[in-house]
């Protein structure tokens, strides 16, 4: 009866989480896709924002909530949900992205010059590309609330430390027991949740959304019963009519342009003042004896890290083939592996350092990370394979272009800006998982090593001392993503872009 409870609210939470980032990560990713101006910082800000561990979102998130609704439950939930999502709408704010900026080019410009402007392009073409998307990373990302939802539920305020009831606190709980039978219970409690949403939900959806594939021919998919249910039941008008108006919402903004400046100077002051302040703060004494380890503990993760993402690209390849050389079997690895990225990353850890000893701690903390990033390559490059328009397979087909011919010419370039949004993604997933990787608690055992992730932990209680080590990971991962991340990006949405 206690597991059933715990069921309900993790449920409620996730999937409360869920929406919100599903309705943030379209609305975002468009945006930045459209306008190369927002862009420039959208973007790397949602890299930065996704690789922050979600722990690093406590002191805010937690700060504000609880004193808006002055310590009340409801506060309180909000924050958990706030953190779950957190977890979540990267992965879809990144697809939607990769979807709308590799889209053909052709087509958006010839409806623009058939005098259709923004907003129908928007509602009459990218929503409708984005579906396979949506289906896709709308998986890993439940699967990934499910991962950190141990970090969302438990809530510590500086010496205080609150339990929200659900199945992560129920797991915490008994791995602060070592009680392995209640831990295997809990896991299997929410594979069986996760499976079923993944069996019963999405593995129809999967098939169905070949029918919003860019160059699909051949018969229409069935429509699933879930989709003839919304289709029947909700007031599909309705929302046209109030996305109409929002989206007439940016053609009003752009007519009060000078308003608009004035306004965005105002914030700009006050985001300079209020980030100033917090510099003062930041900077004055004391000192914790701490900080001088960060920079240490940084390329340590970061080269965990490189591994964790490499071993996932390289381990993502043999499904992508079986997938495409099968496709009867996609549905099939979608949902396992969407089940299986939803098991939480504590219930490896005790298995994994027992199996490979304390003396490679090292190696254990490469594999749990592995945990936390392998999704997102696997969901993302499947994708990408599965998106190849059907008229790029004949030719190739009637070619006879096949094996290591097949996979160099067309299948690695058309999927390589859905390999690089999977990379990006596990990248932040990577740091995310590693405050679990690199200490975990089980039972009177510690199992730590050294990185950013334990000294993450260990900063909790310490707000300054955690808002230092979470400025160092952030300026680290602006770096890599500004020398990195963003011109291998935009080489692969140029040059292999379908349109081109």
């Amino acid at each position: 009866m206690y597991l059933l409870s715990a069921a309900f609210w993790s449920v409620i939470r996730i999937f409360i989480a869920y929406f919100v980032s599903l309705l943030f990560g379209i609305v975002y990713g468009v945006l930045a896709a459209m306008n190369p101006r927002r862009e420039r910082w959208m973007i790397p800000l949602l890299d930065v924002l996704q690789s922050v561990p979600i722990l690093g979102f406590f002191p805010i998130a937690v700060s504000i909530l609880v004193f808006l609704f002055r310590g009340q439950r409801i506060g309180l939930e909000l924050a958990a949900i706030f953190l779950i999502f957190t977890s979540q709408v990267w992965n879809i704010a990144f697809g939607v992205y990769e979807t709308v900026k590799t889209f053909p080019r052709d087509i958006a410009e010839m409806a623009l010059s058939f005098g259709m402007n923004s907003n129908f392009l928007v509602k009459r073409i990218y929503v409708p590309a984005l579906i396979p998307t949506i289906i896709y990373n709308s998986g890993v990302s439940l699967a990934v609330g499910w991962y950190f939802l141990m970090a969302s539920e438990i809530i510590t305020l500086g010496n205080v430390e609150i339990r929200l009831p659900g199945l992560g606190t129920a797991m915490m709980g008994y791995v602060a027991q070592g009680n392995l039978a209640g831990m295997l219970i809990t896991v299997g409690t929410i594979v069986f949740i996760n499976w079923c949403t993944q069996w019963f939900l999405f593995r129809p959806l999967i098939e169905w959304s070949d029918l919003f594939k860019f160059g699909a021919v051949g018969s229409a998919p069935e429509e699933p019963g879930i989709v003839a249910f919304l289709r029947n039941n909700i007031r599909w008008e309705k929302i046209s009519q109030h996305l109409d108006r929002i989206l007439s919402w940016g053609e009003t903004l752009r007519k009060h342009q000078k308003i608009l400046s004035s306004l965005r100077y105002v914030l700009y002051a006050a985001l300079l003042g209020l980030f100033a302040y917090f510099l003062y703060w930041l900077l004055k004494p004391p000192y914790s004896p701490r900080l001088v380890e960060i920079p240490e503990n940084l390329i340590a993760t970061t080269f965990r890290v490189i591994v964790a993402v490499g071993l996932s690209i390289l381990l993502s390849f043999p499904f992508v083939i079986k997938a495409i050389r099968a496709s009867n079997t996609v549905k099939n690895i979608y949902t396992l592996a969407a089940t299986m990225g939803s098991v939480p990353a504590v219930i490896f850890y005790p298995l994994i350092v027992r199996s490979v000893g304390r003396e490679y701690m090292g190696v254990a903390a490469v594999l749990l990370l592995l945990t936390g990033s392998l999704w997102y390559t696997l969901f993302n490059m499947l994708k990408g394979a599965l998106m190849i328009p059907s008229t790029i397979i004949e030719m190739a087909n009637n070619f006879g272009v096949r094996g290591f011919l097949y996979y160099r010419t067309i299948l690695i370039p058309a999927m390589l800006p859905s390999l690089i949004t999977g990379t990006i993604t596990a990248w932040g997933g990577a740091w995310n998982a590693s405050m679990v990787a690199e200490e975990v608690n089980f039972g009177k055992e510690i199992f730590s090593i050294h990185g950013i992730g334990s000294l993450l932990l260990s900063a909790t209680a310490q707000p300054k001392e955690l808002l230092w080590v979470v400025l160092a990971m952030t300026l680290w991962i602006v770096f890599i993503n500004t020398f990195f991340w963003k011109r291998w990006y935009n080489h692969a949405a140029e040059k292999y872009n379908f349109s081109e």
